[in-house]
């Protein structure tokens, strides 16, 4: 068995490669997937459908500003909180891929009272039974959809350089 082989060689130079953008938009995928699975219990409130969409938002403006340019220190600056994530993310582009509606940013704002505080996750207050309410979480879930939709070509374009 002597046969001749030809070895292929395949050198990448001076090429980047960004994966955080990418990953963090499969993550926020995922926390919105387990919110539209989630079973709401029939005789009290849960905030878990409420945080996992939060969470998703967060990711998928996080992954898009990535995009953007962002490093990790950059966006840690913006903490959790959803509505600064959002103009930033506007402020870079973002506008160019998604228009948002009235209602969505509302919805947003709204969630944004709880969510930096992490209000969603460890109940430090009765704010938080009760304050949900306030907003439509089917517009939020439906805004967390639209907005992964909007950014996976940007995201995905972004990966190599």
């Amino acid at each position: 068995m002597d046969e001749k082989r030809t070895v292929h060689e395949l050198k990448a130079e001076n090429i980047t490669i960004r994966v955080d953008g990418y990953w963090l938009r499969h993550y926020a995928t995922d926390f919105l997937s387990a919110a539209k699975s989630f079973e709401v219990p029939e005789n009290r409130f849960s905030p878990i459908p409420y945080y996992l969409t939060c969470h998703s938002i967060e990711l998928s403006l996080k992954s898009f500003l990535y995009t953007a340019g962002f490093k990790k220190k950059d966006q840690k600056k913006l903490n959790h909180d959803l509505v600064k994530a959002l103009n930033v993310a506007e402020d870079n582009g973002l506008n160019a891929h998604i228009v948002i509606e009235a209602s969505e940013r509302d919805a947003l704002e709204k969630a944004n009272r709880l969510y930096p505080k992490k209000e969603f996750e460890y109940f430090e207050s009765l704010q938080t039974i009760y304050d949900p309410h306030d907003f439509d979480l089917e517009v939020l879930a439906s805004f967390a959809q639209r907005l992964l939709d909007a950014i996976e070509s940007p995201v995905r374009d972004s990966i190599y350089e």
